[in-house]
């Protein structure tokens, strides 16, 4: 994954995806950045959730970043 890309998917995103801002999967995106850069306190119940999803912040931000990709792929490549 590039870094431009997803800056790109979720530009496009957020101009073209209904309800993008209430949208749980960029919520979940947002929490697992706090869990990668270590913002999370240790009793966070959110820290608690996404431990019990995944098995580190890499696998789980690898299973967002295909996600996105999902609702993005009809925008970055229309017919």
């Amino acid at each position: 994954m590039k870094y431009i890309e997803l800056f790109l998917a979720l530009d496009l995103l957020a101009k073209y995806y209904p309800r993008y801002y209430s949208h749980e999967l960029i919520s979940l995106a947002e929490d697992v950045f706090k869990w990668l850069n270590n913002e999370l306190p240790e009793d966070s119940s959110t820290l608690a959730y996404l431990k019990s999803c995944f098995s580190s912040p890499t696998e789980a931000w690898k299973a967002i970043w295909q996600e996105i990709q999902l609702m993005a792929g009809p925008h970055l490549h229309p017919n």
